[in-house]
C-alpha cells in the first residue's frame, strides 16, 4: 500500500476504494492492486473520454479561492462571477454537488509558515489573507448556500490541508469540475492533487482566470488536457443533460 504520511495513507486507500466501486458495478482492475492481487498481463486501465457518462449525482463543482483580494487581481472579474455563478445554479438545477475553497490564515498559520516555502513566507510576513477579514471571506456575491461544502485551507492546493478528498468521497463523488483563480496557482495544484486521487477531471475554461492571460492559454491547451477534459460551461451542461435525458437521473426544475 502507498503512503503520503504514516496517518494519511490508510485513509487515502479507503478514500480510493470508495470511488472506484462507485465508477463501476463491476470489481475495478486497480483495486486488485488494492487487495495484493496480481494484474492480468498486458492489462491497461482506460482513460476517460469524451463519451465517458457523467452522472451529476456523483460530480462536484469545485470552485478555488474566489475571495475579494484574490478577485481584485484579475481582469473581468465581476463577468467570471457571473459564469461561475451560472455554472452553480446549472450544478444545483441538475443535481450535483456544490464545493468551495478558501485561502486564509490563522496567526499560527503565519508562524509555523517553513522559511523553505518561498511564496508563503512572503504571504506571512504581510500578514495577509487573515481568517476573519473581508478579503478572506469568499466573495459576498458567489451564490452560497448552507448545504455546500466550504473548506479553508493554507496552502494552493484543495486538498493538501483539508479534509476535502473525505467529504466529497462520503457524497459519492468520482468527477470534480474545476473553476475559480489562479489557473497557474490554485487551479494547477488542485487538478496536480485530484488526479493523483484519481478523480475524473473537467476545467472549466471560462470560469476560471489567471493573473496573467497567456500563461491561463497555454496550461488550458498544454497542460491541463493530460489529466483532466478541458470543456466551457455550456458544452459540460450539455453532457450532464444528456445523461438526465437517458432516464438515469431526474433533474429539478
Amino acid at each position: 500500500m502507498w503512503m503520503r504520511g504514516a496517518t494519511k495513507g490508510l485513509d487515502m486507500s479507503s478514500s480510493l476504494v470508495q470511488r472506484y466501486l462507485l465508477q463501476s458495478k463491476s470489481f475495478h482492475p486497480r483495486l486488485t492492486w488494492l487487495r495484493g492481487e496480481p494484474q492480468r498481463s498486458g492489462h491497461r486501465m482506460q482513460a476517460a473520454t469524451e463519451s465517458d457518462d457523467l452522472d451529476p449525482s456523483q460530480c462536484a463543482l469545485l470552485v478555488l479561492d474566489c475571495q475579494p483580494e484574490a478577485l481584485r487581481s484579475v481582469e473581468n472579474s465581476r463577468a467570471l462571477m457571473f459564469r461561475t455563478n451560472s455554472a452553480i445554479e446549472m450544478m444545483r438545477r441538475l443535481c450535483g454537488h456544490v464545493a468551495f475553497t478558501r485561502l486564509a490564515f490563522e496567526d499560527c498559520d503565519y508562524r509555523f509558515t517553513p522559511s523553505t516555502n518561498k511564496e508563503f513566507t512572503a504571504l506571512a510576513a504581510e500578514r495577509r489573507l487573515r481568517n476573519g477579514t473581508s478579503g478572506a471571506e469568499l466573495h459576498p456575491g458567489l451564490a452560497v448556500t448552507p448545504s455546500d461544502i466550504v473548506v479553508r485551507k493554507t496552502r494552493l492546493g484543495a486538498f493538501s490541508t483539508t479534509n476535502l478528498d473525505e467529504m466529497l468521497t462520503n457524497l459519492g463523488v468520482t468527477t470534480l469540475i474545476l473553476a475559480g483563480i489562479h489557473a497557474s496557482g490554485a487551479v494547477l495544484s488542485t487538478v496536480r492533487e485530484a488526479a493523483d486521487r484519481d478523480y475524473r477531471l473537467i476545467v472549466l475554461a471560462d470560469c476560471i482566470s489567471d493573473t496573467d492571460m497567456a500563461t491561463k492559454q497555454m496550461l488550458m491547451e498544454q497542460v491541463f488536457p493530460r489529466q483532466a477534459r478541458v470543456l466551457t460551461s455550456s458544452r459540460l451542461e450539455r453532457a450532464l443533460t444528456s445523461h438526465i435525458s437517458a432516464g438515469h437521473v431526474t433533474a429539478v426544475i
